[in-house]
């Protein structure tokens, strides 16, 4: 059994990074892709039990896509997010919430398609979030920003976590420690180690199981 890990960019003309664990925790592949073809072979190529996306993968109830909105409609009318979202606010815990006006728009969007291309194929799929898993993980003591600090910090905790890291501590960037984080994430929900947020029909979020 295999799971993997995906950090999604907004944009084939960047390289996403990809992890892969076994159910040992045991890092079986690190890399990158940059077109949904280049994931589909490594999915093929690994046929993984459950796949974890750092992003959103579903949209609020009652939209179909995300388009800007009309410049002229108030903003009231528009959704703030999804449910899920509105949980992590309420934990206190940031993020952008998935709706017509949202910044990372195109990534929402990426991510819904590479969902639904996924599960035509018959693999599972999850959507997690690294910063949350970080948070809960590490009990809130990941320096804030996306600097050398956090790297580091992420470079030194991650070896506790997940096996066979040494050949690539010094390489692994940002993207790549999210993309272990997610696997992470999915090992743990194969294992019925983890809490979900949100409504079952607009859209889930996994996290590590939170304190009681």
């Amino acid at each position: 059994m295999v799971v993997l890990g995906v950090d999604l960019r907004a944009s084939s003309g960047r390289a996403s990074a990809i992890a892969v664990l076994d159910d040992q925790a045991l890092a079986v592949h690190i890399g990158t892709f940059q077109t949904d073809d280049d994931l589909w072979k490594i999915v093929r190529a690994y046929r993984p039990t459950l796949i974890a996306i750092g992003s959103p993968v579903s949209l609020p109830e009652g939209l179909e896509c995300l388009q800007p909105p009309d410049p002229a409609a108030p903003k009231d009318s528009q959704k703030r997010g999804r449910q899920l979202e509105l949980e992590l606010a309420r934990m206190g815990i940031s993020c952008f919430f998935t709706n017509q006006r949202s910044i990372i728009r195109h990534l929402i969007n990426r991510g819904v398609k590479l969902k639904r291309k996924l599960l035509k194929r018959s693999y599972p799929v999850v959507e997690v979030y690294p910063y949350a898993t970080k948070l809960i993980l590490f009990e809130g003591k990941v320096p804030p920003g996306n600097n050398a600090r956090s790297l580091a910090f992420m470079r030194q905790q991650l070896p506790l976590l997940i096996h066979g890291l040494e050949p690539y501590l010094d390489s692994l960037d940002r993207n790549a420690c999210d993309a272990l984080v997610s696997a992470y994430t999915a090992l743990l929900h194969s294992r019925k180690e983890t809490d979900v947020l949100g409504d079952p029909e607009e859209g889930l979020l996994v996290l590590p199981r939170l304190p009681r």
